[in-house]
């Protein structure tokens, strides 16, 4: 009997200290991935490191504790105590086991943002809708419209897969502009075009031109990616201690990836993390400005998007004399999922009117907003007499309730893996993995919100040929240059590490005598 007890004892000493090794090795290996990801800051690490071995101190405890009582002492007590540490252990481990999981899904969406550096562009043959023509080598003799002035390089690109195709050189003829070729291809002087998607937009706000997509259909469509490659001035910053700025575009797309399109949403996001300030500069989409695209060239700011995101970056970079650092693009539709990700945000909207989308109500004062209604309030522009304006202080707004939501810490903490996730299909970035991980742990680590400051520059409205479209007068907005100067001031003073007041975004009135 005596025997019998014994092996017991020792068979349960041996179980035991596999369960607590296993418990040991898995802690250890959670904690290592904590270390490996280096999404939490140092402080972060040694807590979870110091309950984890408090925890398995307790289950040491639950094990082995009453193993040599006197006989005469209840077995009941022992039991149950070893019962609660097997129970504790293993909950332990799997808690242990899903953490890990789920950082690790964090990484691999840190790392889908951060690499989607690959902008897409969308190549088409068009026909007129009636064309007789229902495939590419139905087209073999067919001329194309072509020009070499605007996006020739993919249109090349395009040329040659058509060849490899035919097993023939197509016939092309070269115009100016856009337009040209589509008025071309209405004529009849050509029996096809070759075009970029991106300018169907363009082609369709020219009078006359409407029923473009209408009118016409695609032979033939190619998807050309191309990396998006970041200014050369810019240089490696730690973004925790230095000043950078985002160009953040958006504009109504469905894509989750970076597609080549006109941008409708243009605000430069100033940033420095010393002074833990945020200016919010909002360019309004008509501005009529020296673009990137083309030396010497004016053009309305939401066409540079039509030649990469690069080009919107380098024009903003050159109207505000400042290197842009980084780009963020929006996606609206998938941006109401991160709004509900954070648990809604809060407005105070200037007045009262029901959204034209989802006819949402917002009242004059402070509205609680979840995604839908946000996403709504933010494209609303038709209620407004000044419509694109009040519509990019709105865009701001939503940005700045953002930011100062998603900095509470409580918020990081409860909400971490599906902030990350709902990132995913909101936005693309240029921005590192490193340097997303290095923010998120500074206000992990430091806590408190960020002094958000808004300012948006304006003009006078007016007609003009542009760059993209030479061949019609479309609506412009003409810089006010004193308001532009202004917002060069302000942004050097956020890179110069002051903080704004409400006071500092007042203009200075002209004296006239």
């Amino acid at each position: 009997m005596g025997e019998t007890k014994k092996s017991k004892k020792s068979r349960w000493k041996i179980a035991a200290g596999i369960i607590l090794i296993l418990q040991c090795l898995i802690s250890a290996a959670a904690i290592g991935v904590l270390i490996w990801l280096d999404l939490l800051p140092t402080v972060y690490v040694v807590l979870a490191g110091l309950v984890l071995f408090w925890l398995l101190t307790i289950c040491y405890v639950c094990f082995y504790t009453g193993i040599r009582r006197k006989k005469k002492k209840k077995k009941g007590i022992t039991y149950v105590r070893r019962g609660i540490g097997c129970l504790l252990s293993v909950s332990v481990m799997a808690l242990c086991g899903v953490i890990s999981f789920m950082l690790y899904q964090v990484e691999n969406t840190l790392q889908t943002i951060a690499a989607n550096t690959v902008s897409t562009d969308s190549v088409a043959a068009y026909v007129l809708k009636e064309d007789s023509a229902q495939t590419l080598e139905d087209a073999k003799e067919y001329v194309f419209a072509i020009t070499e002035k605007y996006d020739y390089q993919h249109t090349e690109e395009a040329l040659q897969e058509m060849c490899d195709s035919l097993g023939r050189t197509p016939k092309t003829q070269t115009y100016d502009s856009v337009l040209d070729m589509v008025a071309a291809l209405y004529g009849g002087n050509v029996d096809a075009m070759i075009l970029n998607e991106a300018y169907v937009e363009l082609i369709e706000a020219q009078d006359g031109y409407e029923s473009f997509s209408e009118k016409t259909r695609k032979l033939y469509d190619r998807q050309i990616e191309t990396v998006v490659a970041a200014s050369p001035e810019t240089e490696e910053k730690d973004i925790t201690k230095e000043p950078f700025i985002v160009y953040i575009s958006g504009s109504d797309t469905r894509h989750l990836t970076l597609s080549t399109s006109r941008s409708d949403v243009n605000i430069l996001v100033v940033v420095n993390p010393s002074t833990r300030q945020v200016l919010l500069l909002n360019t309004p989409r008509d501005y009529y400005v020296d673009t990137a695209a083309c030396a010497g060239a004016k053009d309305k700011l939401t066409h540079c998007g039509i030649y990469g995101i690069d080009c919107s970056m380098a024009t903003l970079g050159s109207l505000y004399d400042e290197t842009v650092d980084y780009y963020a693009q929006i996606n609206f539709s998938g941006f109401e999922t991160m709004v509900d990700a954070i648990g809604g945000i809060t407005v105070d909207s200037d007045r009262a009117f029901r959204c034209s989308e989802g006819g949402y109500y917002i009242s004059k004062g402070i509205n609680q907003l979840n995604g839908a209604a946000a996403l709504s309030y933010v494209r609303e522009r038709h209620a407004f007499a000044d419509g694109d304006n009040t519509r990019g202080r709105h865009q701001m707004q939503v940005i700045e309730a953002i930011i100062q939501k998603a900095s509470s810490g409580t918020t990081i903490l409860s909400n971490y893996s599906a902030i990350l996730d709902s990132m995913e299909g909101m936005f693309t970035t240029s921005m590192s993995t490193s340097d997303i991980s290095a923010l998120v742990k500074m206000q992990l680590s430091q806590g408190g919100s960020w002094n958000v400051k808004t300012f948006a520059v304006s003009g006078t409205g007016g007609s003009q040929r542009t760059y993209s479209m030479p061949g019609a007068r479309s609506y412009v907005t003409y810089p006010d240059e004193r308001q532009v100067s202004y917002a060069k001031l302000l942004v050097d003073k956020v890179v110069d590490g002051r903080t704004l007041t409400d006071a500092d975004l007042e203009m200075p009135q002209i004296e006239t005598e």
